[in-house]
């Protein structure tokens, strides 16, 4: 699983033309909550895969979930059907979809995508590996920064670009900016969100809200080592690590 928070700042102008038609999101007539909540975050997907990614990135399986300390994640081979084909999985939390705003949950999607590009399509690193679960690496932050999403420690400028729980701001006429200029053109924003998260009575510039306060339910966090599957519990703010795999635990 990979963490992380993000900070985003306002759009530029960006381009004027509209998404390709088959991008566009379809209104459920049914009225149902759960296709109207994960449809757009699907025909999301396709169309950041198409325009950021050319297309290269595998479908994957789409979740929401409010993880206390998490705007997303990204989980390699995640989901396995019955045939024994494997999915990879991206989750988002719909508690920050309020504080961040349309452009800055989509950009936690590309977020999540780019780990996704790391896992499939990403060099090896100096160790002839792709990095540990849960460590945002040089590959992954430099295609980060290529495709308009400044990585940053601290979501500010300035902040380191590796590390674990890592943040980013949106890059002003970068890519994502203007792809996700064009996509909110005419596709629908984020419709279904935390219905606990208290709202502000009157609007605030995008990017300046707070974000919802997340209470967990325990002070412990477990932690999971993704090749044996050991579990701990201990303070978020822990460094774990399984010593038979040699890899750190990450939250999960």
């Amino acid at each position: 699983m990979v963490m992380t928070k993000e900070t985003s700042v306002r759009r530029g102008s960006g381009l004027q033309e509209a998404p390709s038609a088959e991008f566009a999101v379809q209104t459920n007539s049914a009225g149902d909550p759960t296709t109207d909540a994960y449809r757009p975050w699907s025909a999301a997907f396709e169309f950041f895969n198409d325009r950021l990614f050319a297309g290269s990135l595998p479908p994957c399986v789409m979740t929401l979930t409010r993880h206390p300390r998490a705007l997303g994640y990204f989980c390699a081979g995640a989901f396995q059907d019955r045939d024994g084909a494997v999915a990879h999985e991206i989750s988002m939390n719909p508690s920050w979809f309020e504080a961040q705003g349309d452009d800055g949950s989509f950009s936690t999607l590309v977020h999540e995508m780019v780990h996704l590009w790391r896992h499939v399509h990403g060099k090896a690193n100096r160790k002839g590996g792709k990095g540990s679960g849960g460590y945002h690496d040089v590959v992954w932050a430099d295609r980060m920064e290529l495709l308009g999403l400044m990585p940053s420690k601290s979501g500010s400028p300035g902040g380191s670009r590796t590390g674990y729980s890592m943040s980013h701001y949106i890059i002003e006429g970068g890519r994502f900016d203007l792809a996700c200029h064009e996509w909110l053109l005419t596709a629908p924003g984020i419709d279904w969100r935390d219905a606990r998260i208290e709202r502000p009575s009157a609007p605030t510039e995008r990017g300046a809200a707070e974000p919802p306060a997340l209470s967990p339910k325990n002070t412990r966090t477990r932690f999971v080592c993704l090749t044996c599957e050991v579990k701990a519990w201990s303070r978020a703010s822990a460094k774990l690590a399984c010593v038979d795999c040699n890899i750190p635990l990450v939250v999960r």
